[in-house]
């Protein structure tokens, strides 16, 4: 069985911008104390920056295999089968797997979004393309099956 798992860690990647982001939160950091002159504030504030940065902080590992996409963030985890997917749209950072066939709104709520890692694009793009087009196949094959079964 094939599958495919690497880890996406977005901050040590880019470490310039990984420094302009500490800036920026450090600089907001300062403006709630100075606004609040309250710690418990401050402390909220960072708690919600660093939910809401996790993803771009903290390593995220994926693991791919013929029959589910796996997606582990530092304290939730992801899962969906590969049928559920029936397009990938490669980016310039990512790709995404969408479950509609054509461009849809929903995509970025009902699909998954999987970052590429340090040099593996051309891997991730060519084993999403092939797993997807034989999940497709695989549907069409047992949907004509039952069909003549039915029949």
């Amino acid at each position: 069985m094939k599958s495919l798992s690497w880890i996406s860690h977005p901050a040590k990647e880019r470490p310039v911008a990984a420094a302009m982001v500490i800036v920026l939160v450090l600089g907001v950091f300062y403006l709630v104390y100075s606004a609040t002159q309250n710690t418990l504030m401050v402390l909220i504030a960072v708690l919600i920056f660093l939910i809401s940065l996790s993803t771009f902080f903290f390593p995220t590992r994926y693991n791919i295999d013929e029959k589910r996409v796996t997606i582990k963030y530092l304290y939730t985890l992801k899962e969906r089968n590969v049928s559920a997917f029936r397009t990938v749209y490669p980016g310039r950072r990512g790709i995404l797997l969408s479950p509609f066939l054509g461009p849809s709104r929903l995509e970025n709520y009902r699909g998954f979004y999987l970052r590429y890692g340090r040099g593996n694009k051309v891997e991730v793009d060519k084993f999403l393309a092939e797993l997807i087009q034989n999940s497709e196949e695989a549907k069409a094959v047992k949907s004509s099956t039952e069909g003549l079964n039915g029949a």
